[in-house]
């Protein structure tokens, strides 16, 4: 007996599993027997109704419609007809309903997973979903004009990107809307499901007809970066091939190595236009950098970032082949010309030489608050000034560098200071992480990093006593990274808040005191370090700022990677008494002449306490200010001077 009752329980399970189909039919039949079971009973036991099919009929009915209860007479018809409509409340009414509600429920998740194809050209396609993610799309959503102008170029109208994530849901969905906040519109931003090295999954997203793919690297803490190099690789060879299969080309593909020299593996595996964005590598300069000329950090983010001052920006000639660059320079009222760059060209030519003839295919290089600032405005050129040979910069000799926190950024960090001298830098480096695991990466790196420059300490500089007997007063400069020990980004940021007030307790108030560098990890946190003299970075948001807007104009690329590597054309900070007279009233356009005078670009001012102590880049050429002890001038010297330095 137990085995019928089992294959009748096996059956009814494999029925309701099967799909919507079945379980209406299912529920159907179940109200048909009721139906047929009611109207059986009222035929038999009630003489005024005779026929199968009236008593069915009747019994349907008061199953169907509680309303018909009260018109029946007569015991039996009565007690038949309360059955019929109570399981009609169970049966018709919450039965459908609960398999209808299920069906709603499993359909709104599916569409909420994104599973279903997107029907779109000439998008922009984020491959993966990481902590940056959503700082990426925004980005993208508030560039303006750039993106206008990538539209143009497309042929598009409306700005649209598609996220392909591995699990969608709609907590991912609410996430991203909550981090996209004013910019969110469900039109322009999409989310499907899938991995990148299946093909159907690439189709989900419409790859083909994309205008740029994004590929952002691993998220905060990664572990392992040459695995998620190599995962990046396996991903362009697999867009690439699914591309090949149908006889098109790959769109532009954006990508985020860890190592730049597994860039030319990326560009060879891929059958497209390829963009490699370095990511720890230009955080590694910018910080060597700001280590080495104090300051530069706030430099690079304002021009590292489109919607906070000025930014850097690509024009055509317009018809001006032929024009010299010195001659040129002189025409923008609101811009500050760099020099130029070709499409073709792998490296831009930044502060040539005045007398370089510009060819027809040049792009100008500006940096301006808008793109409109870098139309012609015939302003009147800086007077003509006798060349002068600029004084050698003199390092002030070797300087003790502390570096409180460990990251995978270290090695990259530690490379990038040998290369601007390797007798210049004595680093000491605290951090809770193990010296063998410390010196397993620095292993791994590949790049020789001599140690005797470098020593390695481990304590928990959180500690008021351990960062006391630290002496970090006694350091010239000092470098707060954040600290891969936790995995959480609000985790991090909170120790280097912590550890940012306890320095502040330890350092002087007034005369010497080492130079800061803060790099945080969430620009919420910002607010909570007022020290304007310190340099900070938020990282995520500056390599998320890159990868977006080098996906709108790739030849950013090339001039982001240019402008922060230690040889070449390089941003500095000079003394603003080697090209003013101080105590009297000038104008950036003094400085400007100043500047060519000695073959460079003035670039803008970072006044001292005098002015608030902010930085002014691209600053109204007219307005006086009176230069004070400690303001400096920012510059952009040529590729031979910057080498020559190095």
């Amino acid at each position: 007996m137990r085995r019928p009752i089992a294959w009748i329980r096996f059956m009814f399970e494999r029925t309701l599993l099967r799909g919507l189909q079945y379980r209406l039919m299912l529920a159907v039949a179940v109200v048909a027997t009721v139906a047929v079971g009611g109207g059986a009973l009222v035929v038999l036991f009630d003489p005024s109704i005779s026929q199968w099919d009236e008593g069915v009929w009747w019994a349907f009915l008061r199953l169907t419609d509680p309303g018909y209860l009260g018109d029946d007479e007569g015991l039996v018809r009565r007690f038949v007809s309360t059955v019929v409509t109570v399981l009609g409340y169970l049966l018709f009414l919450g039965l459908f309903i609960a398999i209808l509600t299920q069906w709603l429920e499993y359909t709104i998740s599916k569409v909420e997973s994104g599973a279903t194809p997107v029907v779109l050209s000439n998008h922009v396609i984020v491959l993966g979903w990481t902590h940056r993610t959503p700082t990426i799309v925004s980005e993208l959503l508030r560039t303006g004009p750039r993106a206008q102008r990538f539209l143009e170029r497309h042929g598009a109208r409306t700005l649209r990107v598609v996220v392909l994530a591995e699990h969608v849901d709609g907590e991912l969905i609410r996430e991203l809307r909550e981090r996209l906040g004013d910019v969110w519109n469900d039109r322009q931003v999409l989310l499907r499901s899938g991995n990148p090295l299946r093909v159907e999954d690439l189709e989900r997203v419409a790859f083909r007809d994309a205008a740029v793919l994004i590929l952002p690297g691993a998220g905060f803490a990664v572990r392992n970066p040459e695995y998620v190099d190599a995962e990046t690789v396996k991903t362009l060879m697999s867009v690439s091939k699914a591309a090949r299969g149908s006889g098109t080309k790959p769109p532009l593909a954006v990508v985020e190595l860890y190592d730049g020299r597994r860039a030319a593996v990326a560009r060879r595996v891929y059958g497209g236009d390829c963009e490699i964005v370095v990511a720890d590598e230009i955080v590694s300069r910018i910080i060597a950098q700001s280590v080495r000329n104090h300051g530069l950090c706030g430099v690079f983010t304002e021009l590292f970032t489109l919607n906070h001052g000025n930014a850097v920006y690509l024009q055509p000639l317009d018809g001006a082949a032929g024009t010299k660059f010195g001659d040129l320079r002189g025409r923008y009222a609101k811009a500050i010309l760099l020099g130029t760059v070709r499409p073709d060209e792998r490296r831009p030519t930044l502060s040539p030489d005045p007398e370089t003839v510009l060819a027809a295919d040049d792009l100008l290089v500006f940096i301006a608050r808008s793109s409109k600032d870098c139309a012609h405005h015939a302003a009147s050129r800086p007077a003509a000034l006798t060349p002068i040979e600029p004084p050698t910069r003199a390092e002030s000799g070797r300087r003790r560098v502390l570096i409180l926190g460990w990251s995978r950024r270290v090695p990259a960090l530690l490379w990038e200071l040998e290369r601007h001298g390797r007798d210049l830098f004595e680093v000491d480096i605290v951090s809770s992480t193990p010296i063998e695991e410390r010196e397993e990466m620095l292993s791994r790196y590949g790049r020789e990093v001599s140690n005797d420059r470098v020593r390695q300490v481990q304590a928990g500089y959180t500690l008021p006593g351990v960062l006391n007997r630290l002496e970090p007063q006694s350091y010239d400069n000092i470098v707060l990274l954040a600290s891969e020990r936790l995995r959480e980004e609000e985790q991090a940021d909170a120790i280097t808040v912590f550890t940012y007030q306890l320095l502040q307790g330890l350092l002087p108030e007034k005369g010497p005191r080492p130079a800061l560098f803060v790099e945080l990890l969430a620009e919420e946190n910002q607010a909570l370090l007022e020290q304007e003299q310190d340099d900070l970075i938020v990282s995520p948001s500056l390599v998320s700022y890159l990868l977006s807007q080098v996906s709108l104009r790739r030849e950013l690329a090339t001039i982001f990677a240019e402008l922060s590597r230690p040889r070449g054309a390089q941003v500095l900070l000079e003394s603003a008494q080697d090209y003013l007279a101080m105590d009297k009233p000038q104008r950036f356009e003094d400085v400007e002449r100043a500047a060519a005078a000695r073959g460079e670009i003035a670039l803008g001012v970072q006044h001292a306490e005098g002015a608030g102590g902010k930085l002014a880049l691209n600053p109204d050429r007219t307005a006086q200010w009176t230069p004070a002890a400690g303001d400096q001038v920012v510059v952009l010297v040529s590729a031979a001077r910057g080498d020559s330095e190095n």
